[in-house]
C-alpha cells in the first residue's frame, strides 16, 4: 500500500501544469470621472485583464512616453486617451523581452464626434486578439505535451479598427485683413477667398481671390492718389494636420493676375486723373491655426508676393510709388472643410 501511494504522489507531481496568470494593462487617466476611461476599463475587465489606472490628473505626473510608463508598471500593454479626445493610443510589449511590440492609434472621426463606445470596444478587441491570443498559444503548446489530445485553437476574430479618417478633400477659406506694398503708401483692407481641392494625398489645387474693402493712399507734392488692388490666382498647396492635437497648417505657392487702380486728387495747378493697370505676380501663402471641430478651423494667414514689373504711380510725370515690388498681406482666416 505504501509503495502504491508513493507512486500515485509521484505521478501527480510530474503532471504538467499550465499556470494561468492575469495579464496587466496600464490605463492612463488624465481627467477626473472620465466616462471614456471607464468604458475602456469595463471592456478590458470583461476580458479578464488586470487593469491598473495611472491617474495623472491626481498625481500631476506628465506621461511623455507611454511605453516607458507601461514598463515601469510591468504591464503587457498601456493605453491613454489622445488629447483631441477622438480616440486612444495603444502600446503593447513583447512578453518575454518587454520590448515594444506594437504601437497603434484607434481613432473615430465621425462628423458628430467620436463614438467612445466603439473606440473602447475596438481597443478591447485589439488586446484580446493580440495579448490573449499569445497566452492561448502558449497554453496550447503546453497542452500538446500532455497525453491528452490538444484542443484545437479558437479562430481569432479580426480586429475592426477605426483608422484615422483622411483629410477632407474640399475646403473654403474666408479671410479678412490688410494688404500693402512697401513702396506705394499705406495698407488697404482686403477680403480673401480660397477654394481648395485635394488631388493626391495632402497636395491639391486652390483658387484664390482678393478684393479691396478700403483704399491705400500715396501722397506726393503734386497731390495724392487712392490705391486699391484686386487679385485672382491659382496655387498648388499642401495641408498638414496633427494626429494628436487639433492644429493644422497649409502652405501654397502660385501665380496671379493683379489689377491696380489709382484715383488721384491733384494740387494746383495740376489736373486730377485716374488710371489702372494689370500685371502678373507670383505669391506664397501660409496658414496656421486650430480645429474647433472636424470641419471648422480658425487661423492666421500670411501672404508674400512680387509683381516683377510693378505698377508705377505717377504725379505729373513724376514717379510717386511702385505697387507690387513686393506686396505683403496678413489675414484672419475661417476655414470650412468637407
Amino acid at each position: 500500500m505504501t509503495a502504491a501511494f508513493v507512486a500515485v504522489v509521484a505521478m501527480v507531481a510530474a503532471a504538467p501544469v499550465v499556470a494561468q496568470q492575469r495579464l496587466r494593462v496600464l490605463l492612463v487617466v488624465d481627467q477626473a470621472d472620465d466616462p471614456f476611461a471607464e468604458r475602456i476599463r469595463a471592456e478590458l475587465a470583461a476580458l479578464g485583464l488586470d487593469v491598473v489606472a495611472l491617474e495623472t490628473w491626481r498625481t500631476g505626473e506628465a506621461i511623455e512616453s507611454l511605453d516607458a510608463a507601461g514598463r515601469s508598471e510591468s504591464a503587457a500593454a498601456a493605453i491613454r486617451m489622445l488629447s483631441s479626445r477622438k480616440g486612444v493610443e495603444v502600446w503593447m510589449a513583447n512578453q518575454p523581452t518587454g520590448r515594444s511590440l506594437l504601437r497603434q492609434l484607434i481613432v473615430d472621426e465621425s462628423p458628430n464626434g467620436p463614438n467612445l463606445g466603439l473606440v473602447a470596444l475596438q481597443t478591447a478587441e485589439l488586446l484580446r486578439t493580440s495579448l490573449l491570443s499569445v497566452a492561448d498559444a502558449r497554453a496550447a503548446t503546453a497542452a500538446r505535451h500532455e497525453s491528452a489530445p490538444a484542443k484545437a485553437p479558437e479562430t481569432a476574430v479580426p480586429v475592426i479598427e477605426a483608422k484615422p479618417a483622411g483629410p477632407a478633400p474640399w475646403g473654403v477659406q474666408a479671410a479678412f485683413g490688410a494688404m500693402f506694398s512697401p513702396a506705394s503708401g499705406d495698407a488697404q483692407m482686403q477680403i480673401w477667398l480660397s477654394l481648395q481641392r485635394l488631388i493626391v494625398g495632402r497636395v491639391g489645387i486652390a483658387l484664390d481671390g482678393s478684393l479691396p474693402l478700403s483704399t491705400g493712399t500715396v501722397i506726393g507734392p503734386e497731390g495724392s492718389a487712392r490705391i486699391n488692388s484686386a487679385l485672382g490666382g491659382i496655387a498648388l498647396f499642401t495641408r498638414l494636420e496633427a494626429s494628436e492635437r487639433p492644429v493644422y497648417a497649409t502652405l501654397a505657392v502660385g501665380g496671379a493676375v493683379i489689377r491696380v487702380d489709382a484715383d488721384g486728387d491733384a494740387s494746383q495747378p495740376f489736373v486730377a486723373s485716374s488710371d489702372s493697370a494689370i500685371t502678373a505676380a507670383a505669391y506664397a501663402r501660409g496658414d496656421a491655426g486650430f480645429a474647433a471641430t472636424n470641419w471648422l478651423r480658425f487661423g492666421l494667414r500670411a501672404v508674400a508676393g512680387v509683381a516683377p514689373t510693378g505698377v508705377k504711380v505717377r504725379f505729373a510725370g513724376n514717379e510717386a510709388g511702385v505697387w507690387g515690388r513686393p506686396f505683403l498681406a496678413g489675414f484672419v482666416v475661417t476655414d470650412v472643410a468637407w
